[in-house]
């Protein structure tokens, strides 16, 4: 009786171990993926504004902000966005460091838990006390922020999802490789469950 039900447990544990295959050789080789998941928004076109006769640019899109460095005008253009002066219209260049400093610290003082207190520059961009690495977008206002935690969590996918050596072909074929020697060993484990004793 306990091996008939051992048998039917593995029986079971085979569904999701399959499931398990199928979808991961299609997440590996990604099929359709790029329609599936390609972002679509609306068509823009140019804006009718008023600027001086120096602002020569078109623009499809504009953001007004307003941060610890003051108001800042964002807009879109053919080419991606820029920023520029509120008043002047003028393209604004990226602040110095300091002010770039304040933005951050700033920024990071709604999770203080996470960030610490400080910002500091580094060749990567700026680290905050607790290591978290900062960078800042200054054309479109966006920050990035990748700690120890994000990185602990892209390898774990990594493993998951089979990316090993970190070169897509190489890690598409051991994946593959992979996946077929668990789709064996699961239709021989089915074939030792089936099989009537002797």
């Amino acid at each position: 009786m306990l091996s008939r039900v051992h048998k039917w447990l593995g029986a079971l544990l085979l569904l999701p171990l399959l499931g398990w295959c199928i979808t991961g050789a299609i997440f590996l080789t990604k099929p359709g993926y790029g329609d599936a998941y390609a972002a679509l928004q609306p068509k823009f076109y140019p804006l009718e504004v008023s600027a001086p006769a120096r602002v020569k640019e078109q623009w499809l899109e504009v953001r007004l902000a307003r941060s610890v460095l003051g108001s800042h005008l964002l807009a879109r253009n053919d080419s991606g966005w820029r920023q520029y002066d509120p008043q002047s219209l003028v393209l604004r260049p990226e602040p110095a460091e300091a002010d770039i400093v304040r933005l951050l610290q700033d920024a990071i003082s709604v999770n203080q838990a996470r960030y610490g207190q400080d910002v500091r520059a580094s060749s990567d961009g700026y680290v905050t006390a607790t290591g978290v690495l900062l960078r800042l977008n200054w054309n479109t206002m966006t920050l990035e922020q990748h700690g120890t935690d994000r990185a602990i969590i892209d390898q774990l996918y990594n493993v998951h999802y089979l990316r090993w050596t970190g070169y897509r072909a190489l890690d598409n074929v051991l994946g593959i490789l992979g996946l077929s020697c668990l789709v064996l060993t699961s239709v021989l484990g089915a074939r030792l469950l089936l099989r009537r004793p002797q």
